[in-house]
C-alpha cells in the first residue's frame, strides 16, 4: 500500500514538472517578450538585429518567425500587412498559448503594450 502511494506521488510529480516544462516559453518567445516589454513606438536597431537572428534561427518555429517579422515591422502599431496573419494566429489552437497571446498583444499595440499586456509579457520572459 505504501509503495502504491509513493508511485502515485512520483507520477503526479512528473506530470506537474512536465506540464511546467511544456508551459515554458521558448528562447525566441522570451526574447520577443523582452523587446515588446520595453518597446517605445518601434524596435531599436539592436532589437531589429535580434529579431533578424530569431527569424534566421533553425530553432525558431514558423509561428515565431511570423511574430518576429511583425515586431520588426512595428511603427507605433502593427503593420497592415501583418494584421491578417496575427489575427489568424490568435485563433490557431495548434499554436502555443504564449504565441497566441503575443499575436494578440502585437495586434492591440498602440505605441507600447498596455499594463495588462506587460503582465503577460513578464510571464513569457520567465
Amino acid at each position: 500500500m505504501r509503495n502504491r502511494g509513493l508511485s502515485y506521488f512520483l507520477s503526479l510529480l512528473c506530470l506537474v514538472l512536465g506540464a511546467q516544462a511544456a508551459l515554458a516559453a521558448t528562447p525566441a518567445v522570451r526574447d520577443m517578450a523582452g523587446i515588446l516589454m520595453h518597446l517605445e513606438h518601434y524596435p531599436s536597431d539592436a532589437e531589429k538585429a535580434k529579431l533578424k537572428d530569431i527569424i534566421a534561427s533553425k530553432a525558431t518555429t514558423e509561428q515565431e518567425r511570423m511574430l518576429a517579422a511583425a515586431i520588426a515591422n512595428l511603427k507605433h502599431a502593427a503593420a497592415d500587412a501583418d494584421k491578417p496573419k496575427l489575427q489568424q494566429l490568435t485563433g490557431d489552437t495548434s499554436a502555443p498559448a504564449e504565441v497566441r497571446d503575443m499575436a494578440g498583444i502585437i495586434l492591440n499595440l498602440n505605441h507600447k503594450p498596455s499594463a495588462a499586456d506587460k503582465g503577460k509579457l513578464q510571464q513569457m520572459m520567465k
